[in-house]
């Protein structure tokens, strides 16, 4: 487990620092996609479930296809093709081929050590993770949740209106 961490670690490290690097915004919005993923496979390591598939499909899913569509929509202009040389195809191939691994090994509840994890289903069903993540987003964390949903609506509809005037 401490070694898929550290391989994780790595993972979200490298694509953290493609997120600010880039000079296109679009593989800036790409490294944030491959940063999200890294952060779902953190969710299952921890056995949390219902927040791997929610940080995938919300906020790798559609929130970053909302980013891609805004960034689309206020440079209509700009070049999107991407032409790797040699070193970005094995980067890719590296970093997939890694990413693939952990991911794999977590899925089947074996680690990378081999051995089962403390996390039994029976503990799993126990514990309540789905029900105790609603109760917390709908008692505790209702405002902080809304507020986010506002943010990203206004978030769209301003990049619409930029978008829209630049037509004109």
């Amino acid at each position: 487990m401490v070694v898929g961490f550290a391989i994780l670690a790595a993972w979200e490290l490298v694509t953290a620092a493609g997120v600010v690097a880039f000079r296109k915004p679009i593989y800036n919005a790409l490294s944030l996609v491959a940063n999200m993923l890294g952060l779902a496979v953190l969710f299952l390591m921890l056995n949390a479930q219902f927040l791997f598939a929610a940080q995938i499909i919300v906020y790798a899913g559609a929130v970053m296809v909302l980013f891609v569509f805004i960034i689309a929509l206020m440079n209509p202009e700009a070049d999107i093709s991407f032409s790797p040389s040699g070193t970005e195809w094995i980067y890719g191939v590296v970093f997939g081929g890694i990413f693939a691994a952990l991911l794999g090994a977590l899925l089947f509840n074996r680690g990378l050590t081999g051995r089962p994890g403390p996390f039994t289903p029976a503990v799993i069903d126990a514990a309540g993770n789905v029900q105790a993540v609603g109760t917390a987003l709908y008692t505790t964390f209702l405002l902080p949740v809304e507020v986010t949903s506002v943010l990203l609506l206004m978030a769209a509809v301003g990049a619409v209106y930029l978008a829209m005037r630049r037509i004109r």
